[in-house]
């Protein structure tokens, strides 16, 4: 699933809590926090676990929404997925916890353990938070001194496994696999009569903006066309299996079928051409890529005469901008274009897209700082991906359920958000620095306010 979800604090927590439910809500709805919501072969999740790790992101989250302009986030569909950002964030910590069972009956093979101080240092910060609120909040909330310790127990112990699980991923990387280019650029975006006014304003497109759109429709073709491969193949291996199942009457029916399907592709073919030739014989389109070609031209001719880069640019109202990037960057043609060019290298010609030219030159075919850097997001990027590997054989291998009728226990109404004031974490003192890591988080304290939220706004209504 993707994760749109983040802890501010891996291990910290919210103290300082004061209720306020919302407008309309009764009040009424406190949970089972003895109940079992997930059951990950013979060890159990209880509920009072995953409602504190829910209420966790809401207030680590509710805040930075609520600075968009967005009221009352957690009950609303932000993504346009069908499912509120709440029911999101209940799916996620249902994974994350999962996980962190698993992880914690993989620990003795692994060589992790929580020591006697690891566990004081829990039970002092799950205290702190217990200690900071009263009953009444803490009874509305649904949440208990035992459900907090065993929520800091397990992710404490997930995030010691994780770095095991992932000690044998080859961190080797060549230059080649992770080679990041940097090179200048100015771009003459294709605009129209009636986009003009827009562009002036907006004095330079970048890549970022105008890309955008074709990198996700390329997502999506991809997607179709893996899909529709998966299926072809699918349907080859039945073949393979069978043999018999060609005989003279399927035979006949091929023979039809690939009649049929050239020409049915002889049709498309057609019409995407006719498609084709009618975008480029738009008036409106075609003067506007020639004005823009007209500009990149003009302006290469200034830049191969001697000139700056940055003053030819500025001399045509644009701005001559820097980027790093590797094969996979999302303008493939300017991938094209300096593949291999030696360092100070103009491109000979202005780079065609779909949304206008590109004028180019290389500052470094291998730009080391950015490679290396590359370097280490690959190897992090393959250490999650076995983490990752990892949890799916083990709870693949085992049982695993959830206890949906508990889970819709939890609901959002009433608002979470963090203070304006910088958190303070205090000083630690007799503690390795491996052990730092995990129990400095534990003795974070982020002051939390609760206020109402407005239920009123739609997000087509909000304004970042």
């Amino acid at each position: 699933m993707k994760r749109v979800l983040r802890r501010a604090v891996a291990l910290g927590l919210c103290t300082g809590l004061a209720l306020t439910s919302l407008a309309g809500c009764s009040g009424k709805n406190k949970i089972d926090t003895d109940e079992t919501a997930i059951t990950v072969n013979d060890d159990t999740v209880s509920l009072g676990v995953l409602n504190f790790a829910v209420r966790y992101d809401q207030a680590s989250l509710e805040d930075a929404y609520k600075s968009f302009g967005v009221t009352d986030p957690f009950s609303q569909d932000l993504f346009g997925t069908g499912e509120t950002l709440g029911q999101m964030a209940i799916e996620e910590d249902v994974e994350t916890l999962t996980h962190a069972v698993l992880a914690e009956q993989k620990m003795e093979e692994y060589g992790v353990s929580i020591t006697d101080d690891d566990k004081a240092a829990i039970t002092a910060a799950a205290t702190a938070f217990i200690e900071a609120n009263d009953e009444e909040t803490l009874g509305e909330i649904g949440v208990t001194q035992e459900s907090v310790e065993r929520y800091l127990e397990l992710e404490m112990i997930r995030y010691r496994m994780e770095p095991k699980m992932s000690e044998d991923v080859d961190t080797e990387v060549s230059d080649e696999e992770a080679a990041q280019r940097r090179v200048e650029y100015v771009f003459f975006a294709q605009v129209t009569e009636d986009e003009a006014e827009t562009e002036s304003e907006s004095e330079l497109i970048t890549p970022a903006e105008t890309e955008q759109s074709a990198e996700t429709e390329a997502e999506t073709v991809a997607e179709t066309t893996a899909d529709e491969s998966e299926s072809t193949q699918e349907e080859a291996s039945l073949t393979r299996e069978n043999p018999a199942r060609t005989t003279a009457a399927d035979e006949t029916e091929a023979e039809t079928t690939a009649a049929e399907t050239e020409a049915e592709t002889t049709a498309a073919e057609t019409e995407v051409e006719t498609e084709t030739e009618t975008e480029t014989e738009d008036p409106a389109t075609a003067e506007a890529m020639a004005k823009a070609l007209a500009q990149a031209e003009e302006f290469l001719t200034k830049v191969q005469a001697g000139e700056d880069f940055q003053t030819a640019a500025e001399e045509l109202g644009k701005t001559s901008s820097e980027v790093t990037f590797g094969s996979d960057h999302y303008v493939p043609e300017m991938v094209e274009a300096t593949d291999g060019l030696a360092d100070g290298t103009l491109v000979e010609t202005p780079i065609k897209t779909d949304s206008g030219y590109y004028v180019v030159r290389v500052i470094s075919q291998l730009d080391r700082d950015a490679t290396d850097a590359e370097k280490e997001n690959i190897v992090e990027q393959r250490k999650t991906d076995r983490i990752a590997e990892l949890y799916d054989e083990w709870a693949e291998a085992g049982e695993i359920t959830q206890n949906t009728e508990a889970i819709a226990q939890i609901v959002f109404d009433y608002s979470l958000t963090l203070p304006e004031t910088e958190p303070e974490t205090e000083a630690q003192t007799d503690v390795t620095p491996a052990e730092e890591a995990v129990v400095a988080p534990l003795e974070t304290e982020l002051q939390t306010n609760i206020t109402p939220a407005e239920t009123d706004v739609t997000p087509a209504e909000t304004e970042a």
